[in-house]
């Protein structure tokens, strides 16, 4: 590993493609980073690890926010960071995302934080914050998780789980068999003493974000597309992603390590009151869509414990699973057991002007924490996928309240 200062980066062009680079808290190798692409546009500027992500060789690694997810908010941080920074005064003691999803917000506020915390009841979701957010060097041999990578992308399809539930529907059969091959292959590497629990769960976000590129999906798995066979485009019409038809290969995610931030899969109702921290960032679920319903399959390849799945939709029993913030008889019930609980001095609530709770009931249940407040912005919304897709505008709320 060589380390580097800020007026090396440029000169990486002529380093050899294997060599493994230490930029602050970035681990990189010569072709993850697009050289080609100007870096500084003042000499010798100071640029920060999250600056270098944006210059990432996507065909070698991939950022957090690199996946399709309902009520992601990758478009929306510029204006939740104006929101926030300017409402709490800048640089925060802590920063926790209670529904994390898939932690594109908590990574965006750990430049503004010294600690972030998330949480989401979701496996897959917990797994892929955890490789992102709380992994540090003492954990991860990036030189080892390359050539495992490496090894595992070079693996054959299997007849297995996978295959047999979800081949010829959210995948093609060869690539639910190589989701079984790289899947099995994960754990062995693990059961054998071969990888530690933190590389175990880089390999299986790769794959998590390698398969979701994949499917054969309008960006969540629902259902899946009745394309399959097709060619991807008929008569003008967008019928099937090409990605599907492409064979599944892992990349490496681009880690920032900080083992310094706390991931948490729960309840958020029932770790919140265990926690005391200074700004709390709320983007519960606001229609009756449950998103263990939509990501089943992600959820299925992330626990990896086989369970039996029914109908056309192959989803398991998820009645467990399903969230109180997604039925409109209880999700003003569980938000204000939620921001009563909370040890804080800030509440940023993201709400769309399409959720199920009342904008009175919002207000209500924050004004009792304190003086409340709030931000707009419209923004356009298209269908994801193949097929039609329908353009509608809706808007963005966040409501602040500063704690009494």
């Amino acid at each position: 590993m060589n380390q580097i200062m800020l007026n090396d980066i440029s000169n990486l062009q002529d380093s050899h493609n294997n060599t493994l680079f230490t930029y602050k808290n970035a681990d990189f190798f010569r072709n993850d980073i697009q050289f080609n692409r100007p870096f500084f546009s003042i000499e010798n500027q100071v640029i920060s690890p999250f600056d270098l992500k944006k210059f990432i060789n996507t065909e070698r690694v991939f950022d957090i926010g690199s996946r399709k997810y309902i009520g992601s908010k990758d478009n929306l941080l510029p204006f939740l960071e104006k929101v926030i920074i300017e409402a709490a005064g800048g640089q925060m003691e802590s920063f926790f995302d209670g529904f994390s999803g898939t932690g594109v917000v908590a990574e965006h506020f750990r430049r503004y934080s010294g600690k972030v915390l998330a949480n989401d009841c979701l496996v897959s979701n917990y797994t892929v914050n955890r490789a992102f957010l709380n992994s540090s060097r003492d954990e991860i041999d990036m030189i080892k998780t390359a050539s495992l990578i490496e090894d595992l992308n070079n693996l054959e399809p299997v007849a297995g789980y996978a295959s047999r539930h979800f081949g010829g529907t959210y995948f093609t059969r060869e690539n639910a068999g190589l989701i079984d091959a790289i899947r099995d292959a994960i754990d062995k590497l693990e059961a054998n003493g071969q990888i530690t629990g933190q590389e175990k769960t880089l390999l299986v976000t790769s794959l998590l974000y390698a398969a979701d590129k994949a499917a054969n999906t309008a960006g969540q798995y629902d259902a899946y597309l009745k394309g399959m066979g097709r060619e991807s485009y008929e008569n003008g019409r967008h019928r099937i992603d090409a990605n599907v038809y492409k064979r599944i290969r892992l990349k490496r995610p681009f880690i920032l390590y900080d083992g310094g931030n706390e991931v948490y899969h729960g309840d958020i109702n029932t770790l919140a009151p265990t926690l005391q921290v200074e700004t709390v960032y709320l983007d519960p679920p606001y229609n009756s869509r449950q998103y263990i319903d939509n990501y089943h399959v992600l959820e299925n390849i992330s626990t990896w414990e086989k369970p039996a799945v029914f109908g056309k939709t192959r989803k398991f029993n998820r009645d467990g699973l399903k969230s109180a913030y997604s039925r409109r008889a209880t999700a003003a019930a569980a938000l204000k057991e939620l921001v009563t609980s909370l040890k804080c001095r800030h509440i940023f609530l993201s709400y769309n002007s399409e959720g199920i709770i009342s904008d009175d009931d919002i207000i209500t249940i924050l004004e009792g924490r304190g003086r409340t407040e709030i931000f707009e912005k419209e923004y356009p919304v298209f269908g994801n996928g193949a097929g039609v897709s329908r353009k509608r505008n809706v808007v963005e709320r966040v409501f602040y309240c500063k704690c009494r």
